[in-house]
């Protein structure tokens, strides 16, 4: 099945035991173990997990992720980002949200969250141009509770190459213009970082029909 734009395509014909809606955190962890499906290069769905595919949808929350890989090309698990945003505030006084431009290490493109985006997109990875930088809900979504133990706090059969490491959010931190928030897989919680830190970033596209909210 070929996957258009609109992700929620699948999620039209997800089982009914996925769909309760909720606006709490309390949805039951072990959602986790059913609610992905691995998609090829082509924004094609894929019969089983396959520790290859590029990309991954989320039937639940309708949003799909980018993998990473171990190859040393623009989604290698190994490369970093500082956190950039050009169009953020640049205020008269000196204060500047914008963050850091090509503060990372990384291949395939400069080293932050913008131009990151960009490559991808230009790339047209698994299909689709719409890739971004996740919230940190989004992030939360996809970070399951149960393996704080035994963390990378995720689906490991399907982001085979997640980091028990922090990975950005296009949040910024409201009280520090130089900050923005992380989502930890190693605790499964999220946590403030400074923007020029580099830090590796899992993109992700669509928009999710329901998301808990991460509290502050």
């Amino acid at each position: 099945m070929k996957l258009n734009t609109v992700s929620r395509l699948l999620v039209a014909v997800m089982p009914l035991g996925l769909m309760a809606c909720s606006d709490d955190a309390t949805v039951d962890a072990a959602i986790h173990d059913t609610k992905y499906v691995a998609i090829d290069a082509s924004g094609n769905e894929l019969a089983a997990p396959n520790g290859q595919a590029p990309c991954v949808l989320d039937r639940y929350t309708g949003l799909m992720w980018a993998t990473k890989s171990d190859d040393g090309g623009l989604h290698d698990l190994r490369h970093t980002y500082s956190w950039y945003a050009p169009n953020e505030a640049n205020e008269p006084n000196g204060v500047d949200y914008r963050g850091l431009a090509n503060g990372g290490v990384c291949q395939g493109s400069d080293c932050d969250t913008w131009a990151y985006v960009n490559k991808v997109n230009e790339a047209g990875h698994c299909g689709f141009n719409d890739w971004r930088v996740p919230l940190r809900d989004e992030l939360a979504s996809i970070s399951d509770p149960r393996k704080t133990e035994s963390p990378p706090t995720t689906n490991t059969a399907f982001f085979t190459r997640a980091q028990p490491i922090d990975y950005w959010s296009s949040n910024d931190y409201h009280f520090q213009f130089d900050a923005a928030w992380v989502w930890d897989f190693k605790y499964g919680h999220d946590r403030v970082e400074w923007k020029k830190t580099p830090r590796p970033v899992r993109l992700v596209r669509g928009e999710a029909l329901q998301l808990a909210r991460v509290k502050d």
